[in-house]
């Protein structure tokens, strides 16, 4: 398979014209529009406290992409701003168990291999530290504009194609980023949410990449049926086809992503001892829940999940197809403490991959399921 590699540094042999192209194809993650959505959006979730800067929504919104636009090619550097957008997160073998130690990953896989697959969680949990000591130093305006650089971040951590080796697949990316969602931006509305302080950011950011990488599969396979079903792969009935295969977790996404930009903005806040109640902020953690593999896997027609969590807490399980659409909610609602049992009858189901998401608090585990009859 020949994936281009638009996010790779530009070799001295390419021409002057290719470089351009290249450049105009790499637009943003997500584009500047859905860059600029995320980062306005992310002051609704913020509590009254964060008052002040919720006011600043504007800046965030015109700050969004500027962490693209400090990009620079001959910089070769490990910690270059190049890295910090993206990581090919599946070209490491159980990826799901890759430890989250850096130090660690480099000893096991070599700095050329961690470099080329790039860092984007742990530049995530280095912007939230560096946000930290700048509010504790009331050194708002820097603050603010790492504010945006953060938000930025992790809105390419939730764009699905960020988090894989296959980014770029007969040359999907940019379709899927930036005009399908120029296309259907109107459809992309982000409801209020509160922030949630999270204890672990690496981890946080390890888990929402997971999420993302997980709808890899699906996009690939829609551009392929949207080229087939329209014969173009810019028409105005191709993007259509896309959105209506992918919009649903897309839009998931977004919201998902700009929750967390404000959740990684209320952690740095009470970690800068800024809350009125660190107390309080801590006691809002999300209880901790464990998703148990299910069993038997393949199946037919029928699996079961084991969950289990110490703490009253709030979850919702899905299931969806490689396509990304939602065929079955297997909970939503309160667990209670305690181990929990839950099954799934996919009876009527066509035979293949499915995948299944809990979201519990701030936290997401998801997981591959094979329905073989």
């Amino acid at each position: 398979m020949n994936l281009p590699s638009f996010r790779r540094t530009a070799r001295p042999l390419v021409t002057f014209i290719g470089l351009v192209v290249i450049a105009i194809a790499i637009a943003y993650a997500w584009g500047a529009t859905g860059h600029k959505i995320i980062n306005r959006t992310a002051v609704r979730h913020l509590p009254a406290e964060m008052a002040s800067l919720a006011a600043d929504s504007a800046f965030f919104e015109a700050h969004a992409s500027d962490a693209d636009i400090r990009r620079n090619n001959s910089d070769t550097s490990f910690y270059a701003e190049w890295e910090r957008h993206f990581i090919d997160i599946d070209d490491y073998p159980d990826f799901h168990n890759l430890p989250h130690d850096l130090n660690t990953v480099i000893a096991l896989y070599g700095w050329d291999r961690v470099k080329r697959n790039s860092i984007n969680p742990w530049a995530t949990a280095w912007l939230v530290d560096t946000l930290t000591n700048q509010l504790r130093n009331n050194d708002l305006p820097n603050a603010m504009q790492t504010m945006a650089d953060l938000g930025h971040y992790i809105g390419d951590g939730h764009q699905p194609l960020h988090a894989t080796k296959f980014y770029n697949v007969n040359g999907v990316h940019s379709r899927y980023e930036s005009s399908m969602v120029n296309a259907h931006q109107a459809e992309i509305v982000i409801a209020p949410d509160s922030a949630r302080y999270i204890a672990d950011p690496l981890g946080f950011a390890f888990d929402y990449l997971y999420v993302s990488n997980s709808f890899v599969d699906s996009i690939n396979h829609t551009d392929l049926y949207a080229q087939t079903l329209t014969g173009s792969t810019s028409s105005t009935a191709y993007y259509d086809a896309m959105w209506a295969r992918l919009g649903g977790f897309t839009k998931d996404q977004f919201q998902s992503a700009s929750v967390a930009v404000a959740s990684l903005w209320y952690t740095a806040w009470v970690n800068a001892g800024l809350s009125s109640d660190v107390h309080d902020a801590l006691a809002a953690m999300p209880s901790s829940v464990r998703l148990k593999q299910n069993y038997p896997n393949p199946f037919n027609p029928t699996t079961r999940f084991v969950v289990e969590n110490s703490e009253i807490a709030w979850a919702r399980f899905s299931v969806y197809d490689v396509l990304g659409h939602e065929v079955a909610v297997l909970f939503n609602g309160t667990l209670t403490p305690g181990t929990h049992d839950i099954s799934w009858d996919a009876s009527g189901q066509a035979s293949g991959i499915y995948l299944y998401v809990l979201r519990s608090g701030s936290h997401t585990q998801t997981g591959k399921m094979v329905l073989m009859r």
